[in-house]
């Protein structure tokens, strides 16, 4: 039996609309001793391929113009150029498919460039068994032609390329095993990293990164509709006693406390993040008028009202509240958190427990009460 030249370079070919991508696939490549064509488009493979024949392609499925599909469909029709599948669904149905097309192997992206070396030597140990058996089957029709029998040397070959496809394909599993772990285990790392990125650590509730984000996503999904949207800008009435008197570690109890209670409160399509220290953000929006956003306000003073039972003691705080209302009091983020920052100021200027909506006869040059060092209610 002949065996394959395990250690001669082989061309791959990747085809992928995605440049970054494809520098990605060179690399992974070039790092498994191999050489590289690259190309952005099914078109420009198909030239390419005119001039050289690789030893083996890498096809994103997706692509603008001729699909990877459809690309697959014309290499098995005029040439014998062994094909892996790219894609981004990793369903069942979608690797079925790339199967049922004649695909080698399936890599599903995000790629990795570390992790799909072992993919691209499956392929080729996949690809070296296909050619192999296309030689002894055309050995075998030229023999038969002529009323020869087939060479106990050709039955051996091919005996132990079924014996050695058996080991392969162990090994295949396990390397497809390994590779799934890698891949589960980087989707996790990107969704805890996610989730780090916008949850505040210690309320559990979304951060200021998280509001951010969300709330010009927010406001546009307003526009798109039509619709008003409010913004709370809650600060916590006598937080800084319980922290002084207490300790932080009694403040950041407290904090837990009012955050578990506050966020019970709304309903699901409402939102509450923590803006920082004892500053909460409420959006609110499925709103009709001002009295949406007041039943909201009194609702939050309703539940902070009665003390908490913390560690060291029952304590009680309270709730201000400044609200903006889009698009009445601003048309961006900055502009309704700017303006219900105000309206919270003249809020805590009442005394204890109050709410005002935001007034265009208010300073704009008033310093907010997370910036001002006087002793407010």
């Amino acid at each position: 039996m002949i065996e394959p030249e395990k250690n001669r370079r082989r061309c791959i070919l990747a085809v992928d609309d995605d440049r970054v991508l494809l520098a990605i696939l060179g690399m992974a490549i070039r790092n498994a001793g191999h050489d590289v064509m690259q190309a952005a488009s099914a078109e420009q493979a198909l030239q390419m391929i005119a001039q050289t024949a690789p030893d083996m392609a890498i096809i994103d499925i997706s692509m603008p113009g001729m699909s990877g599909i459809e690309l697959a469909t014309q290499l098995r029709q005029k040439t014998t150029i062994p094909f892996m599948f790219m894609s981004a669904h990793e369903d069942v149905e979608t690797a079925r498919q790339a199967a049922q097309s004649g695909a080698i192997g399936y890599i599903v992206k995000p790629v990795n460039a570390r992790h799909i070396i072992p993919a691209i030597e499956a392929g080729l140990t996949r690809a070296e068994e296909i050619e192999q058996l296309r030689r002894i089957g055309a050995e075998l029709t030229a023999a038969l032609a002529a009323g020869r029998k087939a060479s106990e040397a050709m039955r051996n070959e091919l005996e132990q390329l079924i014996a050695q496809h058996t080991d392969e394909l162990a090994r295949l599993n396990l390397r497809l095993d390994q590779a799934q772990k890698n891949a589960m285990e980087t989707k996790a790392q990107a969704r805890e990293l996610a989730r780090m990125a916008n949850e505040d650590v210690l309320t559990a509730l979304p951060n200021r990164n998280w509001l951010m984000n969300y709330l010009p996503t927010a406001l546009e999904q307003a526009k798109r509709n039509e619709r008003m949207l409010a913004l709370l800008y809650l600060d916590l009435d006598g937080f800084k006693n319980v922290n002084d008197t207490l300790g932080h570690l009694a403040g950041d109890e407290l904090l837990r406390a009012a955050a578990l209670r506050m966020k019970s409160a709304l309903k699901p399509s409402d939102n509450i993040a923590r803006h920082g220290g004892d500053e909460f953000i409420i959006i609110i929006e499925q709103v009709v008028s001002e009295t949406d956003a007041s039943h909201v306000a009194h609702r939050m003073g309703e539940v902070l009202k009665n003390p908490f039972e913390l560690t060291h003691g029952r304590n009680a705080v309270g709730a201000s509240i400044g609200i903006s209302l889009y698009p009445r009091d601003g048309e961006n983020a900055e502009e309704l958190l700017r303006n219900s920052d105000i309206a919270l100021y003249h809020a805590k200027a009442q005394g204890k427990g109050h709410y005002r909506f935001y007034e265009p006869g208010f300073s704009g040059s008033i310093t907010s009460c997370r910036q001002c060092n006087a002793n407010c209610p």
